[in-house]
């Protein structure tokens, strides 16, 4: 895909493979800073009705969040898969439904699928609804998903599978691709914003929860006659009241940590 400049076509894919890697990312109750080495598979793309987005990475930690059986049993390894799919007014009516400064509105769906091999064994499983908005922009994407989210989990610290009330839940994503002389760049990113979910595995209120991941990111296969193949720059990441869990209830609860990382794009 042409870097999403203007309009995107009907039908379009990108699919690629990634590496991110940062030390200081947190979880709550770990009271020491850990690194995580992170794989990535990720497609996005348009079809005749709407739009998707799927992701699945790999996580491993060091050994200060260590898997279940002790400090001495290696780090934590972790799965965790992410999918959204979204019908498209435009696509659907065949017209533009969009207006000044909205492209198109449209219905968002999917999922989060999660599993650890740490001691507290999460098993996460969510669901996700919502109204989008995607804004007009003169390259690239910005949208808007405002909605519900419901989550079921395991908590193997009290042995005990937990289901949590249906949340609001906002979330938004972007891309946008420029220059810095003769160095293309890409921008991407989203946010996502979930307010409390009732009661958590230990009997703790939960509270919004917020989390926002960016990359700038150089296309470095332009300078080797392949655009748009591979890519490498930074990435940050900042997670607050991780999992829904009040900064008074655990330590090491937020992560704000930057991250190097690159992709091949195919």
């Amino acid at each position: 895909m042409d870097e999403q400049v203007g309009k995107p076509p009907v039908s379009w894919n990108d699919t690629f493979i990634g590496y991110r890697v940062g030390n200081n990312f947190h979880f709550p109750g770990v009271a020491d800073k850990i690194k995580q080495n992170i794989g990535y598979l990720t497609t996005t793309g348009g079809f005749k009705y709407g739009s998707y987005a799927f992701n699945v990475d790999y996580r491993v930690s060091d050994s200060a969040n260590p898997e279940a059986g002790g400090p001495n049993s290696g780090g934590a390894q972790e799965v965790y898969s992410v999918g959204r799919v979204t019908a498209s007014a435009s696509k659907i009516f065949g017209r533009q439904v969009g207006y000044g400064v909205i492209r198109d509105v449209g219905l968002t769906g999917g999922y989060e699928f999660g599993t650890k091999n740490d001691a507290y064994a999460q098993r996460a499983r969510m669901l996700v609804l919502g109204g989008t908005v995607e804004f007009a922009l003169p390259r690239g994407f910005w949208n808007l998903t405002v909605g519900a989210r419901t989550e079921s989990n395991h908590n193997g610290i009290v042995g005990a599978d937990v289901d949590y009330d249906t949340a609001a839940h906002l979330e938004s994503s972007w891309l946008y691709p420029f220059r810095l002389g003769s160095v293309p760049l890409i921008f991407r990113g989203f946010v996502s914003i979930t307010g409390p979910k009732g009661k958590d595995g230990f009997g703790v209120q939960t509270t919004t929860e917020y989390l926002t991941r960016a990359a700038l990111l150089a296309d470095i296969g332009s300078f080797a006659g392949q655009p748009r193949t591979f890519y490498a720059g930074v990435g940050y990441e900042y997670w607050k009241n991780m999992f829904g869990t009040p900064s008074d209830e655990a330590v090491n609860t937020k992560t704000s940590t930057p991250m190097l990382q690159m992709e091949v794009h195919f």
